[in-house]
């Protein structure tokens, strides 16, 4: 069920973005950002969870990580350099490349703090 969810995620990306690349659009690209953000908010709820479930020996909530996390998080990096890449090329304002590049490092404290927890 997680595949076909994942597809349409990032056919919607792909679209919001080459349309706000193609137009120039600064709102297209606050658009993606804002459901760039609520997708890592998902993200974040099952690293959170993994985190508070780290001491218990079967630590279900790591297939949460593993499974949600992960793709959802590399999918928003992928999209995040994206962002990145046409901002720059079409030259919108550097403010919008700052807030991409915070949630970049958003991303990655996520991707860490589930390291930690796979390998606690």
């Amino acid at each position: 069920m997680l595949i076909p969810v994942m597809v349409l995620f990032a056919a919607l990306m792909l679209t919001i973005l080459i349309v706000g690349g193609v137009r120039r659009s600064r709102n297209f690209l606050v658009a993606l950002s804002v459901l760039l953000w609520l997708s890592s908010l998902l993200s974040a709820y099952f690293v959170s969870w993994g985190w508070l479930e780290r001491s218990y020996s079967e630590n279900w909530a790591m297939y949460g990580v593993l499974f949600i996390s992960l793709p959802v998080i590399i999918a928003n990096g992928v999209f995040t350099v994206a962002v990145l890449v046409v901002a720059s090329v079409r030259g919108i304002e550097n403010r919008k490349r700052l807030s991409e590049s915070l949630y970049l490092q958003l991303l990655f404290l996520m991707v860490q703090v589930g390291f930690v927890i796979w390998a606690a």
